[in-house]
């Protein structure tokens, strides 16, 4: 009820400091964004890491303008981002994000937001203002609900480890790595719904998925090459993407708009062309089958 409340335009000025969107200058200036990128990759990084936080965790890294610390509880997952007085940022500011674990509390099937809060300092004044809808902080929220299944053994290690299994179960794994991709792209559309994105560009999305769940059952059938592309695609590229195009300002999303829908709509024609080798590959296999009995049983002397 109150994200709906949120969405009408002179709610803004009634509501309580805390729940009043931030202004995107404060996001937007260059330091700010790097910082907010270093607390990306670090999120990143613990998703990588997941299977060793069994337990409380907290993890830490000091830099001479920022501190970012990322913490796991059993009921939370926080993000703190501060600068430090040596900040080049024009607002020193600190960013505090707690999400609720989605086992414990939920919304949408996502952990549910306790606080998305930024105090920032701005002509010798302190403001607090929210940052859960700001389109600069979206792909920490992402990243933080990725963790979230990481930690609840959801998403699938990358291809690093595969050499120690035998063929059989390197199939098997790297089917499973596609679902699990699979997962994350239809994670991102239900996240950029949320943020009203073009729906041409949603629709492309859903398709992409479409074309790559129909993949699946042959997927280890594909050269390596192209299971690589397709990973590479769901796991960086679309995302990348996305998040990037959500982060502009409107004007610039007018003007990428068509090539943001272009892109993604040769990777949509890319997945359509594996489809069809792939029926193309299972048609030549029938043949050569059919065949092979052909030679076997035609001449097969019958005994009685």
């Amino acid at each position: 009820m109150l994200s709906r409340l949120l969405e009408i335009p002179w709610i803004e000025s009634i509501l309580p400091d805390r729940l009043r969107p931030v202004q995107d200058e404060i996001l937007s200036e260059q330091a700010t964004l790097q910082t907010i990128q270093e607390a990306e990759r670090i999120l990143e990084h613990v998703i990588k890491q997941s299977g060793k936080y069994s337990k409380n965790r907290t993890v830490k890294k000091k830099h001479h303008e920022y501190v970012i610390t990322v913490k796991i509880k059993k009921k939370v997952i926080i993000l703190m981002i501060l600068d430090t007085y040596y900040s080049k940022s024009k607002y020193k500011k600190r960013i505090y994000i707690q999400c609720y674990r989605k086992y414990f509390k939920a919304e949408q099937g996502v952990g549910k937001c306790k606080e998305a809060s930024i105090h920032y300092t701005q002509n010798k004044k302190t403001y607090v203002r929210s940052v859960k809808k700001s389109p600069y902080t979206q792909n920490l929220f992402y990243k933080i609900d990725k963790l979230d299944d990481a930690l609840l053994g959801q998403l699938i290690q990358n291809d690093d480890n595969e050499v120690h299994f035998t063929p059989q179960t390197n199939q098997l794994k790297s089917n499973d790595q596609v679902k699990s991709l699979v997962i994350e792209t239809n994670r991102l559309i239900s996240h950029t719904r949320k943020l009203h994105i073009d729906p041409l560009i949603e629709k492309r999305l859903e398709q992409i998925i479409v074309h790559t769940e129909t993949l699946l059952p042959d997927f280890n059938l594909l050269e390596i090459e192209e299971r690589h592309m397709i990973k590479r695609m769901l796991n960086e590229d679309i995302p990348n993407l996305v998040h990037t195009y959500l982060s502009l300002s409107p004007v610039n999303k007018k003007e990428q708009r068509e090539n943001v829908f272009v892109t993604l709509s040769k990777m949509e024609l890319t997945l359509i062309r594996l489809k069809e080798d792939l029926e193309k590959a299972r048609v030549a296999r029938m043949e050569h089958l059919l065949k092979l009995n052909h030679l076997r049983y035609t001449n097969e002397k019958q005994e009685y």
